[in-house]
């Protein structure tokens, strides 16, 4: 009997309602080029989410209003653009939230505060905002790191407006007698937009010292030859300024020589956190284009009284950086070996027509992001597949959707110019 329903829902178009579903979950990276979101489903994994002509949108006008780490929830069909995407916001009670200018007033009037990071504490050492400290709701012991005034002013965030943790706090707070309660729900995301300080933690950074993590050390030559964090490589916030003026001045791309990449974790740390150096340093490579900037808390002076691991004489001068790879990523030191002898290789350039107007690997095939799956029914399943693209975003998404069909397939997840003779450069 339900074959016989199954069929006859089939012949009269009605397949979408039998294999509709709703994926939820957060952003991870948006392509606005090629109308795609990828998010992480909890317990699942991954997913790409395509938009279409008649893609409806809830919570937000369109994809331009939609980024890491939003959760969303998309109604879909496999293989087909998403019918709807829902932006899911969780709300406060009347009169809690704050925006960013009423936080910066409270914290800068001298009036005293309590400022909670309500994320996972795992989550607070690689940023948080100046003066936080850590108050995660789901902690059996959340209560004990309030103060005992009940009328006290508290201030809670989290990771956004989709982000449920700084409600929660502000309830379990509510619920326990508290009356001066304030939640400033655009959280670190909008913080961080907002280019101000982000401080990270020394026992955080203790455990990074590796080349997936710059340190720098902006203050003088002087000073940090007597002493600077293991690792770390000397800046000067003189140095920096000065590059700054030299990419205006000869109309180039602003960036730090050893990591381009824009994503990398950058610390800069100078004598203390509060120190004009740090800031200064901080807001240069802000102003670069880096989106994972902090500066260190405490400063060198806190590291070196915690005992954490110093070294003396001259620093390093040159970034050595590399990026971790993510599931799926090609290390480009293989992706050039395959460039120069490809044998049983595909590469596919996700890249948008416009954007390949300019040149494309030799023997590279050219299948824009949005038109992927499309062609799912052109690719060998028994070569391997590299995706590239301008930045490693959309290749990233690309080796989603073919990773699932069952492809054998990596993407490379730099930065990558390509000319018209086919040439590259990271």
């Amino acid at each position: 009997m339900y074959k016989k329903l199954l069929i006859i829902l089939l012949a009269f178009g009605f397949a979408g309602s039998v294999y509709a579903e709703v994926l939820k979950g957060r952003i991870s990276s948006v392509s606005k080029k090629a109308g795609t979101i990828k998010i992480d489903i909890k317990d699942k994994g991954p997913a790409v989410i395509r938009i279409g002509p008649n893609t409806v949108f809830e919570g937000a006008s369109g994809l331009k209003e939609l980024s890491p780490p939003d959760l969303i929830a998309a109604d879909q069909e496999p293989g087909q653009p998403a019918k709807s995407i829902k932006k899911i916001v969780f709300g406060l009670p009347p009169g809690v939230e704050i925006n960013k200018d009423e936080l910066l007033k409270i914290m800068s009037s001298g009036e005293k505060y309590y400022l909670y990071d309500a994320r996972p504490a795992k989550r607070f050492g690689g940023g948080h905002i100046p003066t936080a400290k850590i108050g995660f709701p789901d902690d059996k012991d959340f209560l004990s790191v309030l103060p005992e005034d009940k009328s006290a002013l508290l201030i809670f965030y989290c990771g956004g407006p989709t982000c449920p943790f700084t409600g929660k706090a502000v309830k379990k707070a509510q619920e326990a007698g508290y009356t001066n309660l304030k939640g400033f729900q655009a959280g670190l995301p909008g913080w961080n937009k907002a280019k101000l300080p982000v401080y990270s933690e020394p026992k955080w950074l203790a455990k990074n010292l590796n080349p997936q993590h710059v340190i720098l050390d902006v203050r003088d030559t002087a000073a940090s030859s007597k002493g600077h964090i293991k690792t770390a490589v000397a800046m000067p916030v003189a140095d920096l300024q000065a590059m700054t003026q030299e990419f205006i001045k000869t109309k180039t791309k602003a960036g730090l020589p050893g990591a381009s990449d824009k994503t990398a974790p950058i610390i800069v740390y100078a004598d203390s956190e509060t120190s004009d150096a740090a800031a200064k340093g901080y807001a240069e490579l802000r102003k670069w284009g880096y989106k994972k900037v902090t500066i260190l808390d405490g400063g060198f002076n806190g590291w070196q009284a915690a005992g954490l691991p110093t070294a003396t004489g001259a620093a390093a001068s040159k970034v050595v950086y590399v990026k971790k790879l993510a599931k799926g990523a090609i290390d480009p030191k293989d992706f050039e070996m395959l460039v120069a002898t490809p044998g049983n290789t595909v590469f596919i350039d996700v890249r948008d027509d416009k954007e390949v107007s300019t040149g494309v690997l030799k023997d590279a095939q050219h299948i824009p992001l949005d038109k992927l799956e499309d062609s799912l029914a052109t690719l060998p399943k028994d070569k391997e597949i590299i995706l590239y693209c301008a930045n490693g975003i959309r290749a990233q998404m690309g080796y989603e959707i073919l990773n699932k069909q069952g492809f054998k397939v990596r993407f490379l997840n730099e930065e990558i110019i390509v000319d018209k003779a086919g040439n590259y450069k990271f």
